[in-house]
């Protein structure tokens, strides 16, 4: 298979990064190479999500407690 970076190919390069196995197998796989990696990591702290937070729906978690009564019923 053949890793095609997905920015040089968008750019109109060939982007043929490496090929892996199985070497006889011609379909394509995508990735990035080192130097559009490189870019990508420029300047940004690598511990900051690279998303804006506030554009995600938040969730949040619910505990529900029964009561004995319930919990008895249910082993009944």
């Amino acid at each position: 298979m053949k890793v095609i970076c997905s920015w040089c190919q968008r750019e109109g390069r060939s982007g043929l990064v490496r090929e892996k196995a199985p070497l006889a197998d011609p379909r394509e796989t995508h990735g990035i190479c080192s130097d559009h990696f490189q870019q990508m990591a420029v300047g940004r702290d690598p511990l900051v999500p690279g998303y804006d937070e506030s554009s995600l729906p938040r969730h949040e978690s619910v505990v529900v407690r029964r009561s004995d009564l319930a919990a008895a019923a249910c082993y009944e």
